[in-house]
């Protein structure tokens, strides 16, 4: 058996496509994500990146799954695609800031990471960075960033976010496994090459093991793109994943 801070999951659950490979036929969309639960601990939920969420909503995802499942929430797009990045003289103005934390509030201890995702175009300004991930800080909520654009492909750039609290996301599109997961308080890995060998899937299946000996590690499929059934890719792999760890 694998570490309890190993879990993994995919980019969302509420694809009526997955049918019938992963979700039975007639399985109504209300509950998609109690029966998702019930095979993945963890799912990375994009839709507090496009508006604030109702406190019902989280609610009824908070019913829908047992206590051990993770929720990882994607930071608004309002905090991480503007033209100035928020920092910490933000907090407590009665901005989108504000309200994004104060939203997540009916998830509290269910939720294992916030994923800050920049944007493609978004060039490399540390100082900015440093002053979002402070004020995001305030959540008490794990935060792992997805750097986009080439001019943050330096390796200082991973150790700056570590030294701040925070872990770079290492997003996968190779297959390649690499020897070790960017530092931090987790490790973060979005897996979105096309499809995985059979050995790279193990690969990367002992890395992650490896690195949640140490640390909590939250790995995410990809969900557009593949078939449901598929154990190299997507949601196939997923499940393929937690099913090696039993």
């Amino acid at each position: 058996m694998d570490p309890p801070s190993l879990r993994i999951g995919t980019s969302g659950f509420s694809y009526p496509e997955w049918k019938p490979a992963f979700y039975p036929k007639g399985l109504p969309q209300r509950s998609f994500l109690e029966y998702y639960a019930g095979v993945l601990p963890t799912v990375e939920i994009n839709a507090t990146f496009y508006r604030l969420q109702a406190e019902k909503t989280f609610r009824g995802w908070l019913g829908a799954v047992p206590d051990e499942f993770r929720f990882v929430v994607k930071a608004h797009r309002g905090l991480t695609h503007t033209r100035a990045l928020p920092g910490p003289q933000h907090v407590g103005t009665g901005g989108l800031l504000d309200g994004f934390l104060d939203s997540l509030a009916p998830l509290a201890g269910r939720i294992g990471a916030m994923l800050v995702q920049l944007p493609p175009t978004r060039e490399q300004d540390e100082p900015a960075l440093d002053g979002l991930l402070a004020a995001l800080g305030g959540s008490g909520v794990p935060l792992a960033v997805e750097l986009r654009h080439e001019s943050w492909l330096h390796p200082q750039i991973a150790d700056r976010i570590a030294g701040g609290g925070a872990t770079l996301c290492l997003a996968d599109v190779t297959g390649e496994v690499p020897e070790r997961l960017p530092p931090g308080p987790i490790a973060y890995v979005r897996l979105r090459a096309d499809r995985y060998t059979q050995e790279q899937r193990a690969g990367w299946l002992e890395l992650l093991r490896r690195e949640a000996d140490s640390r909590p590690v939250f790995a995410f499929a990809k969900h557009e793109g593949t078939p449901a059934d598929d154990p190299f890719s997507g949601i196939g792999l997923a499940r393929w994943f937690v099913s090696a760890q039993r």
